[in-house]
C-alpha cells in the first residue's frame, strides 16, 4: 500500500479571502488517524485540513462555503 503526501496549498483562493479560513468547510483526510473529527471533537484537539489549515473543530460545516483549497487537493488526490 503506497501512502500519499499531500502538500498544503498556500495561495491565497478568493472564497477563503471573502470569509476567513475560520467561515469554511475543509475537508480533512480521515486515512490519518491524528484528523479523526469525532475523537478530535470529545478531546478538543485540532485536525489538520487538506489545505493545512488547523482548528479544532467544534461545529457542523452545513452552511459554509467548502474550502477551494482543499477541494483542489482532494481533486488530486482522487485522481
Amino acid at each position: 500500500m503506497s501512502e500519499t503526501l499531500v502538500q498544503p496549498d498556500v495561495r491565497s483562493h478568493t472564497e477563503q479571502d471573502r470569509n476567513g479560513p475560520e467561515d469554511c468547510a475543509h475537508i480533512v483526510d480521515q486515512r490519518d488517524p491524528a484528523n479523526d473529527i469525532a475523537t478530535a471533537v470529545i478531546e478538543g484537539r485540532e485536525v489538520t485540513a487538506l489545505c493545512g489549515y488547523r482548528w479544532i473543530p467544534y461545529r457542523q460545516p452545513e452552511g459554509r462555503p467548502v474550502c477551494e483549497a482543499c477541494v483542489e487537493v482532494y481533486g488530486r488526490l482522487t485522481r
